[in-house]
């Protein structure tokens, strides 16, 4: 990404320089820079977010399978027939 934007203020420098002063283009180099940077934070927070989230995704996921799991038990240990005073 980093070379997509040196390729795009390489390409804009030559009629930066004959429109603007160099003191223009060192800002717009800097805002570029600073936009950058801004855009790698938010990134780095998402991407943080992300595998927390997938985390606790995961761990749900093996509570809903245990759960399953109890719950077929202690199915099967119900009395069956009709006539237990324990079948609800």
């Amino acid at each position: 990404m980093l070379e997509k934007i040196m390729e795009c203020l390489t390409a804009l420098l030559p009629f930066l320089r004959k429109k603007g002063t160099a003191k223009e283009v060192k800002e717009f180099s800097d805002l570029v820079t600073g936009q950058y940077a801004f855009l790698m934070e938010q990134l780095e927070k998402v991407l943080k977010d992300y595998f927390e989230l997938s985390a606790k995704i995961k761990e749900m996921h093996s509570e809903v399978i245990l759960l399953k799991e109890q719950l077929a038990e202690s199915l099967s240990l119900q009395c069956k027939n009709r006539e237990c005073g324990g079948r609800r």
